[in-house]
């Protein structure tokens, strides 16, 4: 098996409002929000992986605020790219945004696609995301790929409780927003054609992570493509935000191996 870029159609599925980064959403898309030294648009950066490495089909699954989006990025020409869009007239959630293009016939069930969104900013290999991918289908039979990282910083403090009776517990231990020693989903997917068939019998609103994931899980065909935590930047309160806005990172995208 080989994978031919010209037949992946690469998706962004930012259709939402934003609620958890508001106030800066009240007046432009979270797609669109200013980030980095640099102070360019979210999507433009989670855009880079793929179009350093040759992905030139790119399907926009927008909602919210879609017309400021389409204002900015046009049909894909000054990145060298081309672009569809995939309009929501209500919010679909993320199965259904992906659904909602399929009905619109921007994607095919017929081809691979690869699924992102604009709030995490992951600095990933993508050469070989796709070579472990193809790996993982030609010789176990994969159909998705998922990618994580190894550990993750909590937002909370976590206690350890020795419970002494009804009602009655004592804190044993406190480490503040510790790291936490398990896999976490940082929102990029590659899909064979049967994952999109799968999301194509579904009725929008549906979660993908809710509904799609956990089946995948269970029949075995979800594979995990292991990134470290220093190459993953959430940005979902208006704390990580700001914290992403010091961020210099054309520098922090230069580091892909």
């Amino acid at each position: 098996m080989t994978i031919n870029l010209s037949n992946i159609r690469a998706v962004a599925v930012i259709g939402g409002v934003g609620k958890r980064l508001r106030p800066f959403t009240n007046d432009k898309p979270k797609a669109l929000l200013p980030i980095g030294i640099e102070r360019k648009p979210m999507l433009e950066f989670t855009m880079m992986p793929w179009l350093k490495n040759g992905i030139k089909n790119y399907v926009f699954c927008t909602g919210y605020k879609s017309e400021m989006i389409e204002e900015y990025f046009g049909g894909g020409s000054k990145f060298g790219v081309r672009i569809e869009y995939s309009k929501e007239a209500s919010n679909l959630e993320t199965g259904g945004a992906i659904k909602n293009a399929i009905d619109n016939r921007k994607l095919s069930t017929e081809y691979p696609i690869i699924v992102f969104y604009c709030d995490d900013i992951v600095r990933l290999n993508v050469k070989n995301f796709i070579d472990s991918h193809v790996k993982g289908v030609r010789e176990f039979d994969f159909k998705a790929s998922i990618v994580a990282t190894n550990k993750f910083r909590t937002h909370y403090g976590i206690l350890e409780v020795e419970i002494l009776e009804d009602r009655i517990k004592k804190v044993t231990d406190f480490k503040e927003k510790p790291l936490i020693e398990k896999y976490a989903n940082v929102g990029i997917y590659f899909l064979e054609p049967e994952v999109l068939k799968m999301i194509d019998k579904h009725h929008p609103p549906f979660k993908f992570e809710s509904v799609i994931l956990p089946e995948l899980a269970r029949e075995g065909f979800l594979m995990l493509h292991e990134i470290t935590n220093e190459d993953w930047v959430p940005i979902n309160t208006d704390k990580d935000y700001e914290s992403v806005l010091r961020m210099n990172l054309s520098d922090f995208y230069s580091k892909v191996l």
